[in-house]
């Protein structure tokens, strides 16, 4: 006959989470706060330290105050001041064109089966050709200036919101599609009551994640084919050998990025409820 084994019971003490959620949120976002400020600025000094103490060649890698320095000269004449606003004309107007047209077809494609079937393979084959591949096409098409680089921004963000926006549709459970109809939903009250707040979470990532995207394609073909912008910029200072002006417009096009793609995020948090933070333990 076997015996009786012994139960243990297991205890948990409250944690900090559970006795102060509050207090705890408000240390957890202090911390990532000065995480998110501290890596750069660590980053700064120890390439300071590094060009300082002659441990980089500084014709090819100057300090970051040479760079600073050089930065404050060309706000200070406008070269800069000029460059950053026609970059971000651009790439104001060729996002808005291609998540607008995306999630436009992206809805379409997702709830009509014979859309889907008519265009889907299509756009997946021209979302994998390299859109620099395309740019030359456009040149043609609508000639030298902006309009042709505008038009590659938003070919970029186009395929990524719109297949992004058909998955998501398609993915909505059927359940919950079924329960609509059951209570009598017409198909407008069925996209706006059902579809759009299911799918709305992965249509935001992919918005939010072609905000880098665009910063990225406008600078890159600004380098390649272009006569004003920070991509041009950085390239035309590279030419003439001034690295801490070229530094300087890389850094403020990287900072365009980031405060773009923190825009977008606010705005796309005031937008829909799914995005807004919530408290979490982990």
């Amino acid at each position: 006959m076997r015996g009786t084994e012994a139960v243990r019971t297991v205890t948990r003490a409250p944690a900090a989470v559970d006795l102060n959620p509050a207090r705890y949120a408000r240390r957890r976002r202090a911390v990532g706060t000065a995480l998110a400020w501290g890596t750069p600025v660590l980053l700064l000094l120890l390439w300071q330290v590094a060009a300082s103490s002659g441990w980089i060649d500084v014709r090819f890698f100057p300090a970051p105050a040479t760079v600073w320095r050089a930065g404050v000269a060309a706000f200070g004449n406008g070269t800069m001041t000029s460059a950053a606003e026609a970059t971000i004309a651009k790439l104001l107007i060729g996002y808005g064109i291609g998540v607008v047209a995306g999630l436009t077809l992206g809805l379409l494609l997702g709830l009509s089966w014979i859309a889907r079937s008519s265009l889907e393979y299509t756009l997946i084959a021209l979302y994998t050709l390299p859109k620099l591949a395309l740019f030359p096409a456009f040149l043609l098409i609508f000639g030298i200036g902006w309009t042709p680089q505008i038009v590659l921004v938003g070919v970029s963000v186009f395929f990524i919101v719109v297949l992004a926006t058909m998955t998501a549709v398609i993915s909505v459970e059927e359940g919950y599609r079924d329960a609509a109809n059951v209570f009598g939903a017409n198909h407008l009250q069925l996209l706006r009551h059902v579809i759009l707040p299911a799918a709305m979470p992965a249509i935001a990532t992919a918005i939010r994640l072609t905000a880098g995207i665009g910063i990225l394609v406008i600078v890159g073909i600004e380098m390649v084919s272009g006569s004003s912008g920070l991509g041009y910029l950085i390239f035309e200072r590279s030419q003439v050998f001034d690295p801490a002006t070229m530094y300087a417009g890389v850094i403020v096009a990287g900072l365009i990025g980031v405060i773009f793609t923190a825009l977008v995020t606010i705005l796309l948090r005031f937008a829909i409820p799914q995005q807004r933070p919530r408290f979490r333990r982990r």
